[in-house]
């Protein structure tokens, strides 16, 4: 991506492959390790592992070329602060549902991910002007 587009970046870099891949597999390992009381494991995998895979994609993948795809276009026309914070919510909620071994509460905190990524369903695209 060009200078100036930073925040596009951060956006768009969110729906590359290796990012989510990152992303699912740290929630997923984190889950069962808080689930089994492994507070420093499960802290480190769920918040580590995703600073990795944005690490990478940040510095290795073709981002301009990303942005041209639906999947880069929804993320920078629907993605407001707002449903990235309603995503860490969930993911919050899933966190804290595996350590108390609460099954509703990681599917409400995963429903809450959902909600975060939906904003398209809903709304209309946010302005795009810089």
């Amino acid at each position: 991506m060009g200078r100036g587009d930073y925040r596009d970046a951060i956006l768009v870099h969110q729906v590359h492959p290796v990012k989510l891949a990152f992303d699912v597999s740290a929630s997923v390992v984190s889950n069962v390790l808080l689930w089994r009381h492994r507070l420093g494991g499960g802290i480190a995998s769920r918040y580590l592992l995703p600073v990795m895979g944005s690490a990478l994609v940040l510095g290795f993948a073709d981002l301009d070329q990303l942005r041209d795809t639906p999947s880069g276009r929804y993320v920078l026309e629907h993605m407001p602060p707002a449903s990235t914070a309603l995503r860490l919510g969930g993911d919050t909620l899933m966190a804290v549902g595996a350590w108390r071994r609460k099954p509703s509460w990681l599917v409400a905190g995963a429903l809450i991910v959902v909600a975060g990524w939906s904003h398209g369903a809903f709304f209309d695209p946010i302005s795009t002007d810089r």
